[in-house]
């Protein structure tokens, strides 16, 4: 689905963002994977680089000012442009609200919304180089990975929380943004996953992992391969219409209002 495709994935060294780049190698794109950090110590993306050599890992770290303009810039001279920009990085580490403080404010979203901004903003300045050179019409497409909490809450995550409601708000914006260059925009909204940051025990403690899946309507708490696989299509020709658009794969959370409630007789119709 996407032969020839060039895609820059932020935050792929692990989880989600590692799962969607490795699918996209497996459809036939050239990727970029990143992280904050070096080389030797993410053998993960190296396994992959060894089974699709296409690929490329470029550690950069988005915390830091003018760094986005690089990454891109080296993106675009290892694979020759860059035609998707998946904006993947993000995390929900913070005190609890009455101990939040503006620092963590600050690194959460900058974290969270600015990396995305700013990469963005460096995709499309690559794209539109790109169109003047070839005397064409800038293109490409821009994802992001957000998360159900983007409109459904959750306790202990208040900036978290926050920070995906701006990217789904962003990923809209920037539909109508972009639209005159012909670039489109969508975003994955994931409910729980099995990732190395999404543990909390889980994994060590049956009953508490039991009670979390009881919640789920299909039972199962995904995997990052149950998510990989929507950002492939997302930035397929298949999905070329589709902007603006945010959508979740929640195992069905995202439709139930809550996750159990005792049923009455009167309701059975009994």
């Amino acid at each position: 689905m996407l032969q020839g495709k060039r895609v820059l994935v932020t935050g792929s060294s692990q989880g989600i963002g590692l799962a969607a780049g490795r699918a996209m190698a497996a459809a036939g794109a050239r990727v970029v994977f990143t992280s904050e950090r070096p080389a030797h110590a993410v053998p993960d993306v190296e396994a992959v680089r060894a089974q699709y050599p296409g690929c490329v890992y470029q550690q950069s770290d988005l915390t830091r000012d003018g760094e986005a303009d690089r990454l891109m810039a080296a993106a675009v001279a290892a694979l020759g442009g860059v035609d998707v920009l998946v904006n993947n990085l993000g995390t929900f580490r913070e005190p609890e609200f009455l101990s939040l403080t503006r620092k963590d404010f600050d690194f959460l979203f900058g974290l969270n919304v600015w990396s995305a901004i700013a990469m963005t903003q460096a995709f499309v300045r690559q794209s539109q180089n790109a169109a003047e050179a070839a005397s064409g019409k800038s293109g490409g497409r821009v994802l992001f990975t957000t998360s159900l909490n983007g409109s459904r809450s959750e306790p202990a995550h208040t900036l978290y929380d926050a920070s995906k409601g701006a990217i789904n708000a962003l990923t809209r914006q920037l539909a109508i943004e972009l639209a005159p260059l012909g670039i489109t925009t969508a975003a994955v909204a994931p409910g729980l996953v099995a990732t190395p940051l999404t543990d909390f025990g889980l994994q060590s403690d049956p009953v508490a992992r039991q009670a979390v899946v009881d919640q789920i309507p299909i039972r199962k708490i995904a995997s990052v391969e149950d998510v990989a696989g929507w950002f492939v299509f997302l930035a397929s020709e298949a999905a070329h219409y589709a902007t603006g658009i945010v959508v979740p794969v929640d195992g069905g959370l995202d439709a139930q209002q809550m996750p159990s409630r005792p049923i009455t007789e009167a309701e059975k119709g009994t």
